[in-house]
């Protein structure tokens, strides 16, 4: 069983990915739940994803119950905290993304805040914007993230039902990009350890 938080900026993947893992999950033969929580999936606005994997009643995760957190963006990730338990782990990409709130307001980008919030619990940043612009293609950061996720070993789905579902989630040309950042996306984590409590 497992329930985890996808968190990010409408236009980063975040639905994609949390789709994905649910199709496999169901594919490998588990119950899924997914629902969409916050903000809009258009570009530039907050979104919330949350799914739960096993014999779960309900798709949303109550506060202190998230064993993960994958942030695509780390005021996301760090505004998604409430949910993560005590011995939960974020998965956060060093990305920091300007919410159409702030920039309505002016406001400046909360660094420092947003790195204490994070400092606080078990959280591994990900280099995933290097990583998919060193992979030739920027738009793969989300299979990025997917990979270093399934590192933790939280997700317990069989890698080749995992795959099989990735390969069908994207048009041809696509396929051998996304396999290959999924792949660097595995090896990302236990490099990007930065804090444990």
């Amino acid at each position: 069983m497992a329930s985890i938080v996808f968190a990010g900026i409408g236009g980063q993947g975040v639905i994609t990915v949390a789709t994905i893992v649910g199709k496999a999950a169901v594919a490998d033969g588990k119950n899924a739940l997914m629902t969409e929580l916050h903000g809009m999936a258009q570009r530039g606005g907050r979104i919330s994803v949350e799914l739960r994997i096993g014999n779960y009643e309900s798709a949303i995760i109550p506060e202190g119950k998230a064993d993960a957190i994958v942030g695509f963006e780390e005021m996301e990730a760090a505004r998604n905290v409430p949910k993560l338990k005590e011995n939960g782990i974020i998965l956060v990409n060093r990305r920091r993304i300007h919410p159409v709130t702030l920039s309505r307001t002016v406001q400046e980008y909360p660094q420092l805040k947003v790195e204490e919030i994070l400092g606080k619990y078990r959280t591994y940043y990900i280099e995933a914007d290097a990583k998919a612009l060193e992979l030739g293609n920027k738009k793969v950061v989300n299979t990025i993230m997917l990979g270093a996720l399934y590192s933790t070993g939280l997700l317990n789905l069989n890698e080749q039902t995992l795959l099989r579902v990735l390969e069908e989630s994207f048009d041809e040309r696509y396929r051998m990009i996304n396999s290959n950042a999924f792949s660097a996306g595995k090896m990302l984590v236990g490099q990007e350890i930065t804090s444990t409590v």
